[in-house]
């Protein structure tokens, strides 16, 4: 017999697939708690995985707390961009409940790291901080304080990545809208600030003094206030000064001692006054803001559920997986600095020399246009045999079956979803040759999918389409939708992996799509392309002559791509970026770029070995970006 609560989850749930049905298939509940349940959910169409939170139903009749609940969703929704916060897709009500959609990526708690593992290091305590303070810059562009910070609501991630949680007590800074009425307090008494606990207006120095809280906590293992009485941790809040780092562990160096201190002065006046403060002095002390080297512990309830969920065909019918109470809710990935300004790139930033304008090779596109289905049809045929003539593996038959997925047998070598066409790669070794040092090694990867193409125009319209993501401003974006997506920055990128149920390559992944396992130096093995190099952009699925191992079009020459591999810049270049940029600010944080472009001298960059580093808020007419997917079955 059901107990009552499974029987109120199992009607929650079957009323939620009512009003989401068409879309997503709900397919099992993963946590929750007195405010709200969460279910993890399917797209049908692409098969990413979203959590979907539902407001507790006892709540939903309070139309002040249903304010306060959706007010989050427009709050996280504003800041959905960047890799440090959870993003919020969607929002509605129907059938008594209220629900927000967002993306699902498994991942753990802080709290709950801490109660396993432990205090923190002082190098992972100050990058968690770091990032910490990487989303709250977001925040405070858009005067949005989070007014909960605190380890339960910062999720790490399995990139060693964290992600800020629930903004939903937050508010547009100094703004009365009716959800905080004078002399209420929000938020966790341990890591209130003074001023939020006298219910009186906060703004980003707020949050500041809850993350001097947090880095204190991760430091030593306990707050600077401990009291069993709410009210008493509250009061020492307001008068008490905070305890020295050192007098719980001396070994702690005093500047770290310091900064915590004045995190946690009692007037806001005498705090870091922002987070470019708080980010200078912590990068000064050699604080990385990137991802770090903790890692979450997934539960196995949660897991089994993933590989269950991934498992099933796309447009599946299946209404449920059973639920899964024990398992605790868990959600997305990322990271990087967000300047007052964001960088545009030019052609040059990516090529030696100035870069011409983009123009349009006169009769080509209506050439490519009338004879694209007969090369599409011989592509494999010519690509077969031109690579026997090379000695190079051919790249597998792309049948055009409907959607493919991994099967008992083994993955399909093609996988059709709603965003196009993705080619298998192997699990296996390959030689993988670091574009920073020159160094061949053999890695290991697991299977995976690739996009056969890079982003279309397109493809990538019909996402801002669906979100409200801002397009890029370059010129042929809305008239040449078969040329690749550019003019895009590494966050645009991910932003459309999120939406598309994937994620962006690794340099590692990037590079053994390039190349296959015999070591080529080129996509079409180890002869330069030095005649008839196109030198303006060209259709996604242009050139099927120098196409990879695997079939995948374009991996060197069209846009250099995005990959999710982090470059350290050299002083040099770092000073470079800052002239070509005339001293505007752009990120401190860089990731690699590959494949090369049809720019001027672009040829010399299409080696698969080869690779350039950027700043993450980088866009230029010569990037863009292909994605890969995850690979579920036997390999």
């Amino acid at each position: 017999m059901l107990s009552p609560a499974m029987t109120s989850t199992a009607d929650q749930q079957a009323r939620l697939s009512a009003v989401l049905g068409t879309k997503y298939q709900i397919l099992c509940r993963i946590g929750g708690g007195g405010m709200a349940q969460v279910y993890l959910a399917r797209h049908r169409f692409h098969g990413g995985l979203f959590a979907v939170k539902v407001l507790a139903e006892y709540l939903a009749d309070d139309p002040s707390i249903v304010s306060r609940f959706e007010h989050e969703a427009r709050m996280a929704a504003s800041l959905a961009n960047h890799p440090n916060i959870v993003p919020i897709f969607d929002i509605g009500q129907g059938e008594g409940l209220h629900f927000l959609v967002m993306q699902f990526v498994p991942g753990e708690d802080l709290a709950g790291y801490l109660r396993r593992a432990g205090r923190l290091d002082l190098p992972s305590a100050a990058n968690v901080v770091a990032q910490a303070t990487e989303a709250l810059s977001c925040a405070e562009a858009k005067r949005i304080v989070h007014r909960d910070l605190k380890p339960a609501n910062m999720l790490l991630d399995e990139s060693g990545r964290i992600k800020l949680l629930d903004f939903g007590i937050s508010r547009i800074a100094d703004r009365s809208d009716g959800l905080t009425r004078p002399g209420e307090s929000l938020g966790t008494p341990y890591y209130m600030s003074p001023e939020q606990i006298r219910g009186e207006a906060c703004d980003i120095r707020s949050d500041l003094y809850s993350l001097g809280v947090v880095f204190f906590e991760l430091l030593t293992g306990c707050h600077p206030f401990e009291n069993e009485s709410a009210t008493a941790v509250q009061m020492a809040h307001l008068t008490a000064p905070p305890p020295s780092l050192l007098s719980v562990d001396g070994a702690l160096p005093p500047a770290c001692d310091a900064i915590i201190q004045k995190l946690l002065a009692k007037l806001p006046q005498d705090r870091y006054q922002n987070t470019a403060e708080v980010l200078q002095v912590l990068t000064s002390y050699g604080a990385i803001a990137g991802p770090g080297s903790l890692r979450p512990q997934i539960p196995a309830g949660l897991q089994e559920a993933i590989h269950r969920a991934q498992a099933l065909p796309l447009d599946d019918q299946t209404v449920a997986l059973p639920s899964s109470p024990a398992v605790a809710p868990t959600l997305p990935p990322s990271r990087q600095p967000i300047p007052t300004e964001r960088a545009v790139i030019a052609p040059a930033a990516v090529s030696a020399g100035s870069s011409p304008p983009v123009e349009k090779p006169s009769g080509s596109k209506a050439w490519i246009a009338v004879v694209g289905a007969v090369v599409l049809i011989v592509a494999v045929v010519i690509v077969v045999f031109w690579m026997r003539r090379a000695k190079a593996p051919a790249p597998p038959t792309t049948a055009t079956s409907p959607s493919a997925t991994p099967s008992s047998v083994g993955p399909a070598s093609v996988y059709n979803d709603a965003h196009g066409r993705m080619l298998l790669v192997p699990a296996g070794s390959f030689v993988f040759t670091s574009a920073i040092d020159s160094k061949d090694q053999q890695v290991t990867l697991p299977a995976f999918y690739i996009d056969e193409t890079e982003v279309s125009n397109a493809e990538y319209q019909r996402f801002c389409a669906a979100t409200g993501h801002a397009p890029p401003q370059t010129p042929d974006y809305a008239s040449h939708p078969d040329e690749p997506v550019s003019g895009v920055s590494y966050e645009d990128a991910q932003a459309y992996a999120a939406w598309a149920g994937k994620r962006l390559p690794t340099e590692e992944e990037w590079e053994k799509s390039a190349r296959g396992t015999d070591g080529r130096l080129y996509p079409w093995g180890n002869t330069a392309w030095t005649q008839d190099v196109p030198t303006v952009m060209q259709p996604v699925a242009s050139d099927p002559l120098h196409r990879s191992p695997y079939g995948a079009y374009n991996m060197a020459g069209n846009v250099w791509e995005w990959t999710a591999t982090e470059y350290s810049p050299t002083p040099a270049e770092t000073a470079h970026m800052t002239e070509l940029l005339h001293g505007q600010r752009f990120s401190a944080t860089w990731r690699m770029t590959k494949g090369g472009s049809f720019a001027t001298g672009g040829a010399a960059d299409f080696a698969v070995t080869h690779g350039r580093g950027l700043p993450t808020d980088a866009r230029s007419p010569w990037i863009g970006f292909r994605c890969v997917r995850d690979l579920t079955g036997t390999v």
